[in-house]
């Protein structure tokens, strides 16, 4: 497996789960939040005072032990345990300990806000949510925040329980400030229920996965990083009904993972933001896509730039693409992928795939939008061998513009074009056109032509009617176009001609 650029020295974990281990000092990670500890406090200096905070009892770590002023909150040595419901708020810096939130029977939300904390657990998470309704993490504006679990001469073991926040509630981070994760013992960030990222500028570096969201992962603003060595964010149950969804709608996501950039388990849906991903394994090895659903993949806005070795958008179920911007490069797989129907109505696509273009295992139908292709084999793909769909392409609006080393289309039940562009060049066995259903007129012509070369169209009378510009070398074009009449047409490349009927 490749390995991300952290260097993975093996060492003996610290066996002290949860307890301080005041006798090690840990080089601490590369652009650490806060300083190291100065003064070593007393394990259990706890301050009684009355909780008169604005943001409620107040905790400040200082080295191996925490200072802590108000009440609902405890500490023993590096082990800092918040027990009531109620605002919390922490700072300081804490070398091998952890925050644990554990309200008991008494079920309430917890609000914890960082305000220059830098907090690291050698051998477990930084922050451990085990008992809270809701658990609000609040990044106070102007502090830079630190969670670390383990360290970088750590072993990684993907079995080891947690992350560097680990919460087994429902989560939410806000607030305008930043935090940095380091997981070096497994994931960054894990949520057993709903996870929730609303504001904050969030850097999070992990050996496994970087966020993930059991139940639900949603973004709506804000920005994140994320370095995995296996999957970038995602969430991975769907045993409650309508859970084990990924939704995005505003915020700037950057991703670079092992695995796969986004990965939902039910229906991931991006609406807005603007997101960034490469995916670097090997897809003979592991699933690498850049964004994956598994029953519904709607894409209605945002901006998105995709890389990646395997499928760059795959939905084992249906897939709309109603808006937003998409670059996208497979460099091995396709660059869209549904195992059921594919719509597109209004998405601009501009993709590079090494396989097949944009393949549907259902059908494909086009009725808006802008589609620009370059495909290593089919251009548009509709049905499967293995799959039970009809096979249809339908292009009922939008612009089509394609070059494919094989077929500019394959429907295996057939292809209708009824309004909308349609330009494109390919080198199939058998070239096939347009049916007779269609009621757009098209027109396909045997060519030979050149990789960045540029052909005319002509009528009989020599008027032009559009150009066909082929970014692989081919040996058919198919041109369609609203207004196109009935009669003889002209494709001119050079010296070169071949005609077709409308």
């Amino acid at each position: 497996m490749k390995k991300l650029s952290i260097i993975l020295l093996c060492l003996a974990p610290c066996l002290g789960a949860l307890s301080g281990c005041s006798d090690i000092v840990i080089d601490p990670s590369p652009t650490a939040g806060a300083s190291a500890a100065a003064a070593t406090l007393p394990p259990d200096a706890i301050d009684p005072a009355p909780d008169d905070s604005p943001k409620g009892a107040e905790i400040t770590l200082e080295g191996t032990g925490a200072r802590i002023h108000g009440g609902g909150v405890s500490a023993s040595g590096g082990v800092v345990t918040i027990s009531s419901p109620g605002s919390y708020s922490v700072k300081g810096t804490l070398s091998d300990g952890c925050i644990i939130v554990d309200t008991g029977e008494v079920k309430g939300d917890v609000t914890l806000t960082l305000r220059g904390a830098d907090i690291t657990c050698l051998s477990g998470p930084a922050i451990h949510v085990i008992e809270a309704k809701n658990f609000d993490l609040v990044l106070e504006n102007g502090t830079e925040n630190r969670l670390v679990s383990g360290s970088a001469d750590s072993i990684p073991d993907e079995k080891q329980n947690g992350a560097a926040l680990f919460c087994e509630d429902d989560l939410d981070i806000l607030g305008t400030g930043s935090l940095e994760i380091f997981g070096y013992l497994n994931n960054g960030i894990t949520c057993k229920d709903d996870l929730d990222i609303k504001d904050g500028t969030i850097s999070v570096t992990a050996v496994n996965n970087g966020v993930k969201g059991s139940e639900s992962v949603e973004i709506f603003a804000g920005s994140l990083t994320v370095r995995a060595g296996n999957d970038g964010v995602k969430a991975t149950s769907a045993k409650k009904e309508g859970k084990g969804f990924v939704s995005i709608s505003g915020g700037t996501i950057e991703i670079s993972a092992l695995g796969d950039g986004i990965s939902a388990e039910s229906e991931l849906t991006v609406s807005g933001g603007e997101i960034r991903i490469t995916t670097t394994g090997e897809k003979n090895e592991r699933s690498c896509k850049a964004i994956k659903a598994k029953t519904l993949l709607t894409i209605s806005g945002g901006t998105l730039v995709l890389a990646c070795e395997d499928h760059a958008l795959h939905s084992a179920g249906d897939m709309l693409l109603s808006g937003g911007t998409l670059s996208i490069v497979s460099h091995a797989g396709k660059g869209v992928s549904a195992h059921g129907a594919l719509e597109l109505s209004g998405s601009i696509l501009d993709i590079e795939a090494g396989s097949d273009g944009i393949e549907a295992e259902e059908s494909i139908t086009v009725s808006g939008g802008e589609i620009r292709l370059l495909a290593g084999a089919d251009g548009l793909k509709a049905g499967s061998k293995t799959g039970s769909g009809a096979g249809t392409l339908t292009i009922e609006g939008g612009s089509v513009t394609l070059s494919a080393y094989g077929d500019p289309f394959d429907a295996k039940g057939g292809a209708v074009i009824s309004d909308g562009v349609f330009i494109g060049v390919g080198s199939p066995k058998t070239a096939r056109g347009f049916s007779a259903e269609s009621t757009q007129r098209s027109l396909l012509f045997a060519l030979g032509g050149a990789k960045d070369t540029a052909a005319e169209v002509k009528t009989a009378s020599g008027e032009s009617v559009g150009t066909i510009e082929a970014r692989c070398g081919y040996t058919c074009a198919i041109f369609s176009v609203p207004g196109l009449t009935s009669g003889s047409y002209t494709l001119s490349l050079g010296t070169l001609s071949a005609s077709a009927e409308a």
